[in-house]
């Protein structure tokens, strides 16, 4: 059973005293169970409108959403499937509302009305999984911009969802809180958490199992990171860019040079260039 299903989605925001925007048009979906997906595409395309349909934040115009089995149009699935899909911000102010760490944590168990004991299991799982104990006594507000969207994250955890939803978690970090937040969400996702994660960062998207492309209310492509980035050509034409080690190796290949076209990391970059160093028929050419 897959965990997220989008089913020919349309939606419209309806404004007073306006003609409805159509912002989905027809999107088909699928997120498989323990997946990560990651979903680009340029501000107003419909993505993070998307991501609020799959945990019934925005309940869809036409077509129907699916998490697992509950369809999100039925008013007693709401809070099972929010239960089931956390959700987490761009800014993390917006999640943070306790002035100590580990109650900002509770605050989503403690709504959900459990024992003492079971909060402070949760509490501890969830700022072990997002490296953040050492500061359970802390000040959400005086830490740094990574360490605090780690925390919005374990706020999340705690809620024991089996979906992350990451809305450019790391679009207001530097390069180091963007790094500690893509460690927490690659690290959750190897022990079983989907993730979908919304961003700007081609790097970002190269890490995940699976790219989805989106423009005007539709998706446009749907592959693996090497099969999408590989096209480069197409990707700036929706307007969109490449990892930097696909840029490099596209700009070698306009200039003759006999380099693979899917390559996405720095890693994978360095060994194709070393290949055609050490290759004896390639010195020859």
């Amino acid at each position: 059973m897959p965990m997220l299903k989008a089913e020919d989605v349309r939606f419209d925001y309806e404004y007073e005293n306006e003609a409805p925007q159509t912002v989905l048009r027809g999107v088909n979906l699928t997120v498989e169970k323990g997946s990560f997906v990651a979903l680009l595409g340029h501000n107003g395309c419909g993505k993070s409108t998307l991501a609020k349909h799959f945990n019934a934040i925005l309940l869809p115009t036409g077509g129907r959403v699916l998490v697992e089995d509950l369809d999100t149009a039925d008013e007693a699935n709401t809070y099972p499937i929010r239960r089931r899909v956390g959700m987490v911000l761009q800014n993390p102010d917006n999640q943070l509302v306790s002035t100590i760490v580990e109650e900002d944590v509770a605050f989503g168990p403690e709504n959900l009305g459990l024992p003492p004991e079971e909060i402070r299991r949760r509490v501890d799982e969830a700022l072990e999984a997002v490296d953040m104990t050492a500061y359970r006594d802390h000040s959400p507000h005086r830490l740094s911009g990574g360490q605090k969207q780690r925390i919005a994250i374990a706020g999340v955890l705690a809620m024991h969802p089996d979906c992350l939803l990451l809305d450019e978690p790391t679009a207001m970090l530097d390069p180091q809180g963007r790094q500690e937040v893509l460690d927490t969400v690659c690290r959750l996702n190897r022990e079983g958490m989907t993730v979908v994660l919304i961003t700007h960062y081609m790097e970002e998207a190269a890490l995940a199992d699976r790219v989805v492309v989106m423009d005007e209310g539709v998706v446009l492509a749907d592959g693996t990171p090497h099969t999408i980035f590989a096209d480069v050509e197409k990707m700036r034409a929706w307007g969109l860019d490449v990892p930097q080690p696909t840029a490099l190796c596209a700009a070698l290949r306009d200039r003759g040079i006999d380099l693979p076209a899917d390559l996405l990391t720095p890693e994978e970059c360095a060994a194709a260039l070393m290949q055609l160093l050490t290759d004896p028929n390639h010195r020859k050419a």
